[in-house]
């Protein structure tokens, strides 16, 4: 039986004929299968079938699609009817299929890999093996699912936005580097133009050319995110995605956010995809009159996803800026890092629209700045817990006694602090020493590991 090449990106097997190995690695024939259901002898898909012909007398080829229907995989018919059918499809391209093997050895392969999914494997030598590492140093997992949150005007969408400008140009900006590669944006917020915008306004703010062609893959959704899997696995392959992007889970859950199994069944479909993911999720409601902000709904969001963040705004009334701080608050196969804080500032420009006959004021640029959270009268420090707040204070000053953290942290908070409990805080922490002499330090090995 003729070797073929088969790939699985969620639930859509790819095959191609023959496999790489062969004809000057150059396919000939990539069948597709999609809304597949195995049962008992009935192996039913929708079979999306090119081939790949000559396009002119300089040797050069193209893909050609030339069918698309549903199949029964293990049935004789692929083999008589569906053979004969796919042979007067493609005669008129000169070239000579072997639809009898090619079928055969395709429909075998699609089979096993549907079955299998991934396959086991001998652990064996424990050196071999690549390490987890970051699509988004230093925030994001690469090939993982990740989560942020926080409540509304938080500039979720922003860091999103951000984060696929980074990937598509593999840039390093802003204490952020990623890994170069394809974005997918799934949108069940806002609508594309103002995608286009946004975009635009980042590269403006990053110093590229705001009229530069985006490689950014972009698609207003409907629907949930499980009921669209197969298509959004399609754009994955066609286009070859390796960060993904969710605006935001509430919209695009097939049930509520409260039930354990349409979480479950949101991280599998995300998972099923083999790239690296950033979920864009919304707080709690009950946030709105408690103040206690909380990620909604099931506990098992953050179960699922490797690392997870919450954001928090602070924002002057009347000023085209946001402070973000980035509160982590789980790290699979990592320690915590620091809390992180970017300055974002929206600047407009006049904008003269022939359509109304008015003049109007639109979004021209949107830049990122790093803040430091450590300065004590940074409000965002401020709003810091005791705890973060003593670690914040020696992280930037160096060591410093028990008396002169609880008098400057009182100070901050306008309350007085016992000594003993600053040093109970230090005694706690994983990421300070407290001295025989009261003297708070950080422990030996710590730095601050989001510098790149």
């Amino acid at each position: 039986m003729d070797k073929v090449d088969t790939e699985m990106v969620g639930s859509v097997v790819t095959a191609w004929y023959p496999a790489k190995a062969h004809e000057d690695d150059k396919y000939q024939v990539k069948i597709e299968a999609s809304g597949i259901t195995d049962k008992h002898a009935n192996f039913k898909t929708e079979l999306d079938i090119s081939v790949r012909v000559p396009s002119s007398k300089d040797g050069n080829y193209r893909w050609e699609r030339v069918e698309h229907s549903g199949q029964n995989l293990l049935s004789s018919t692929l083999k008589t009817t569906f053979r004969k059918h796919m042979e007067e499809r493609t005669e008129i391209y000169g070239v000579e299929f072997y639809w009898g093997n090619i079928l055969q050895s395709c429909a075998d392969g699609i089979i096993r890999a549907y079955r299998e999914g991934e396959p086991a494997f001998t652990v064996g030598e424990l050196t071999e093996f690549v390490p987890r590492d970051y699509a988004i140093k230093p925030l994001l997992f690469r090939g993982v699912p990740n989560l942020i949150w926080a409540q509304g005007g938080s500039g979720k969408s922003w860091f999103g936005l951000l984060f696929c400008v980074l990937v598509d140009k593999g840039l390093q900006a802003h204490g952020i580097k990623a890994k170069q590669g394809r974005a997918l944006y799934l949108d069940w917020e806002e609508e594309p133009d103002l995608f286009k915008q946004r975009v635009k306004a980042i590269h403006k703010g990053l110093g590229i050319n705001p009229n530069e062609h985006s490689g950014i893959v972009y698609k207003k959704m409907s629907g949930s995110l499980a009921g669209n899997i197969e298509n959004i696995a399609k754009i994955v392959q066609r286009d070859n995605i390796s960060f993904l992007v969710v605006d935001s889970v509430n919209a695009s859950l097939s049930g509520s956010q409260n039930d354990d199994e349409t979480i479950r069944e949101y991280f599998n479909s995300l998972n099923g995809l083999g790239v690296t993911t950033l979920s864009i999720d919304h707080a709690n409601k009950s946030g709105e009159t408690t103040g206690k902000w909380q990620l909604g709904g099931s506990a098992s969001k953050k179960q699922r996803a490797r690392q997870v963040f919450e954001l928090r705004r602070f924002r002057e009334p009347g000023v085209n800026s946001l402070d973000v701080v980035w509160y982590h608050e789980k790290g699979n196969d990592s320690r915590l890092g620091n809390p992180r804080a970017w300055k974002l500032s929206f600047h407009n420009t006049d904008y003269y629209n022939q359509q109304d006959d008015e003049n109007q004021t639109i979004l021209d640029m949107v830049t990122f700045e790093t803040i430091d959270i450590g300065d004590p009268d940074n409000p965002n420090f401020q709003s810091l817990s005791t705890q973060e707040m003593v670690y914040q204070l020696v992280f930037k000053k160096g060591s410093m006694s028990s008396e002169a953290v609880a008098v400057e942290i009182g100070t901050i908070k306008d309350e007085t602090f016992d000594v003993s409990f600053i040093q109970k805080i230090a005694k706690d922490s994983s990421r300070l020493t407290l001295t025989v002499d009261g003297i708070i330090k950080l422990q030996g090995s710590e730095t601050q590991q989001w510098n790149l």
